[in-house]
Order: C-alpha cells, then sequence, then structure tokens
C-alpha cells in the first residue's frame, strides 16, 4: 500500500471515530505540518459529507448529522465536531494550518472518541422516512444510522433511511431494495454506504457489490462511488470491486458510465464488457472473456480476511486465521481466513460437477480444518453459500513434522451451509455451474490452532 493509501486509510479512520488519542495527536501534527496531507483530508471529509447531504437537507440539524461523519457521543464533542468540520469544508487551506492544530488537540483530549455501548441498538430506529429494505442477509454485519445509530441485529424486512453496512467476514452477504424495485448487494469484507433524496448515491469504500438497477429518473442516474471511480448507472445489471487501489466494473446488461478519478478519463461500459482503474493507460472497455473453471489464489496484502504474513527464504506468503465469533453463537469463537475470487482479470471462475478444492497450509496443533464458499450466478446476483465439510464428519488434518497440511473438497460433496439454510428455497441447492465468489477455512478447537492458509486451488475435472 503506498503512502497516499495509508493516508486516506487514516482518514477513513478518523471519520468513523476509531483513533485513539495517539494517533489523534499524529493527526493534528501532520496536518499542521503538511500542506498536502491538509489538502487531501479537505477532499476527502467534503466527499464524505456528499452522501450525508441529503439527509442532512432533509429534516436534520447540522449537529445530527454531523454523526455520519464523526460518530461522537458527548454534547461537547458533537459541539466540537460540528464546527471542526464547517470549518474544514468552508476554509481555505490556509485557515486549515491555523485551525488544525489547536482544534484536532482538543479532539484528542476528549475521551469519547470511541463508541459508547449505550448506542449500540438490537434494531435501528424507525424515526426517519425509509429509502429502501432489507431483503436478504447472512454472516456477521454492522449497519450505522445516519445519527450514529450502530445496530448489530439487523433483520430481513428491517427499513432503513440511509447509512453504512459493513460486512465483517467472507461469508457475510447483505441485499438492499430501495423503493423502485432496485437491488444492490455486498458480500464478503464490504463497505457501502447509502443515500437516496431524489438520487441514489452509493459509496463503496471497499469490497465487492452487485446490482440490479430500475431505469432511474432523467438526470438522476444511481452514482456509485469507490476510491478510484465513479459510476453512473441508469439501468443495468453490473459487478463491481473495489479496494484501496482499484476498481473492476464488469456489465452483464445495459450500460454504465465509469469515470477514472486519477486522470478525469470516463467512458461507458457496455453489455458483457468490462474495465479496471488498475492500469495507466487508455480507458477502454474489454469483451468479459469466457469463463475459466480452475484457479489458483495469490495472496496480497490487504486481501482477505485474516493476517497476512510475507514470504520469506523458507515458507511462501500465508494469509493466518484470525477470530470470528458468528453473531448467531456468541459464546462460539472460530479461527478463520478467508479471500475473494480475484476478478482484475474479469474472467469468471465457473464450477463444474467433479471439480475439487486443494488447501495448503500449516498448522500448529491438530485440528479439523473446515471449508467453504460462496457463489453467485453468472449476472452477479447472490446464488448460496456452501460447505465441503458436512457430508462427512471432517477428519483431523495430517499434517507432517513442520507441521504442513494438504485437503481436498470434493465439489459433489458440498452441502448447503447452515448460515444460509432458512432460505435454501430461494437459493441455489448445489454449487455446479455458479461463479465463485470467495472461499474461507477455519478451526474450531476452542483455542487458536495456528492455521496459516498459503494456497486454494481449484482443479477442474479430468
Amino acid at each position: 500500500m503506498n503512502e497516499r493509501n495509508d493516508w486516506e486509510e487514516f482518514i477513513d479512520r478518523h471519520l468513523r471515530g476509531e483513533l485513539n488519542e495517539a494517533e489523534m495527536e499524529r493527526l493534528a501534527q501532520r496536518l499542521d505540518s503538511d500542506a498536502t496531507a491538509r489538502q487531501q483530508f479537505v477532499e476527502h471529509v467534503q466527499w464524505d459529507t456528499e452522501l450525508s447531504e441529503a439527509l442532512r437537507e432533509s429534516s436534520h440539524s447540522f449537529g445530527e448529522a454531523e454523526s455520519l461523519v464523526t460518530k461522537q457521543s458527548s454534547p461537547k464533542s458533537e459541539r466540537t465536531n460540528v464546527k471542526f468540520l464547517r470549518l474544514m469544508l468552508a476554509a481555505a487551506a490556509v485557515v486549515i494550518v491555523a485551525l488544525s492544530g489547536g482544534l484536532i488537540y482538543q479532539l484528542a483530549q476528549t475521551k469519547s472518541l470511541s463508541i459508547e455501548t449505550d448506542n449500540i441498538a438490537e434494531q435501528p430506529r424507525a424515526s426517519e422516512p425509509s429509502i429502501a429494505k432489507i431483503t436478504g442477509l447472512s454472516g456477521a454485519l454492522i449497519w450505522t444510522g445516519d445519527r450514529g445509530q450502530i445496530v448489530r441485529k439487523i433483520t430481513v424486512g428491517t427499513e432503513l433511511a440511509g447509512g453504512t453496512i459493513e460486512g465483517l467476514a467472507p461469508d457475510s452477504w447483505f441485499e438492499l431494495q430501495f423503493h423502485d424495485g432496485s437491488t444492490v448487494m455486498i458480500s464478503g469484507t464490504s463497505v457501502l454506504t447509502f443515500a437516496d433524496l431524489g438520487q441514489k448515491k452509493l459509496r463503496l469504500r471497499e469490497g465487492r457489490l452487485s446490482a440490479n438497477v430500475e431505469p432511474q429518473p432523467v438526470g438522476k442516474p444511481m452514482l456509485i462511488h469507490t476510491r478510484s471511480a465513479v459510476l453512473k448507472v441508469l439501468g443495468t445489471q453490473f459487478d463491481v470491486e473495489a479496494d484501496l487501489a482499484s476498481t473492476v466494473l464488469t456489465v452483464s446488461e445495459g450500460k454504465v458510465n465509469f469515470r477514472r478519478l486519477s486522470d478525469g478519463s470516463e467512458v461507458d461500459v457496455p453489455a458483457k464488457h468490462h474495465v479496471t482503474t488498475d492500469t495507466d493507460d487508455d480507458l477502454l472497455p474489454a469483451l468479459t472473456p469466457n469463463s475459466v473453471h480452475a484457479w489458483r489464489s495469490q495472496l496480497h496484502p490487504k486481501q482477505g480476511y485474516g493476517k497476512w504474513q510475507p514470504a520469506t527464504e523458507q515458507h511462501p506468503p500465508s494469509l493466518n486465521a484470525i477470530p470470528l465469533i458468528p453473531p448467531d453463537a456468541p459464546h462460539v469463537t472460530l479461527y478463520l481466513a478467508g479471500l475473494s475470487v480475484d476478478r482484475s482479470e474479469s474472467s469468471p471462475v465457473v464450477l463444474l460437477p467433479g471439480s475439487k478444492f486443494v488447501v495448503r497450509g500449516k498448522l500448529r496443533s491438530e485440528a479439523r480444518v473446515h471449508f467453504g464458499i460462496r457463489v453467485t450466478y453468472p449476472n452477479g446476483e447472490f446464488a448460496g453459500m456452501f460447505r465441503g465439510d458436512l457430508h462427512n464428519k471432517q477428519p483431523l488434518a495430517a499434517k507432517d513434522e513442520n507441521g504442513r497440511f494438504e485437503e481436498v473438497y470434493s465439489l459433489q460433496h458440498f452441502t448447503v451451509d447452515p448460515a444460509v439454510r432458512d432460505r435454501q428455497d430461494e437459493l441455489a441447492a448445489k454449487p455446479d455451474g455458479l461463479v465463485l465468489g470467495g472461499v474461507w477455512a477455519f478451526t474450531h478447537t476452542g483455542r487458536p490452532s495456528g492455521l496459516e492458509v498459503t494456497e486454494v486451488e481449484l482443479i477442474s475435472p479430468e
């Protein structure tokens, strides 16, 4: 990750109220001494407030709307944030030089940067007009409302007035339907902010989003922002994947306007084509290639769910499992590592009957390595999740004297993941012929097992 991406991530953490006092002091010092950083800070905050502008214009006071940007809990810190953001958006960089030190040091001295437990609610408040309804979900998710309300226990059928939805694990999935029938879905560890006051505005901070968009009002296309691109959508089916450095758009039906932020170039992407910002060449849509039936993971920093370990002379890079507490079983701790299937080459990975997955890695102690996959239909819509370890009781992984193991999971033995079993009549009954979206492996031993995943491979039938 380059320095600019690190700085943007730091700003994002500030806007979410996640910085501790030492980090707030670092933020203040950098804004006080670095003109480029100040300019980037202003642009980032200014963009972040655009999505909440519709909410501010509806019935909120200025102070109430500020909780979309900085979720503070005390009245003193709310007043400070209102003053701070007004100055950030209204003043030029020279004014920020004068004010950033005093105001942000004042923020660093408060004790309310972390979200208080009494802000965590069981269900969203119904005080604001709804713009969309939850039509499907699974896995660990958090919704943050327009006033900083945090809700972990969201349910299908809940009406939402906007806000941010965050998938916390590789098996997370969330579907939202706007009142005009347009649907958007996120999967895996994705973060999506959404608002609608006559025009739908979304921001995919990271992760994968699929959408089926109904025709939009003239002059008011759906706007989807990522860190590196802006999409204008009038009505179509598409899939978009974004991270800190790049955005990949794949259009199934219709047409999407795609603008690269780094140079302002834009292009209309027709059906069955894709485009990416991950190049310095001219922005040209390419025909989406035919599907492939074999795949091998390539581990990168900041990719997937787990702790990245770079390669050494003796060992390949690995993704180490980290704790995950399932939302429906708070007494259980799993140790899980997960990966999304990279779409940067835009070749969908289609599962054929007779295929098998091979998971390679290391274990520190004896454990069963459980394995699951997430799949979509060819148009990008969520199709379900499946497990390769439930057909028969998964045996203990066979590891050598160095702890290395290799586990094989045949596609014919995959069964519906219990996390989506209540929707199995609506979703696919088996993974054959579907597009691979993500994979994960985990142990359930009651304690850390030292699970490291070095490679996941899909092998097509002979």
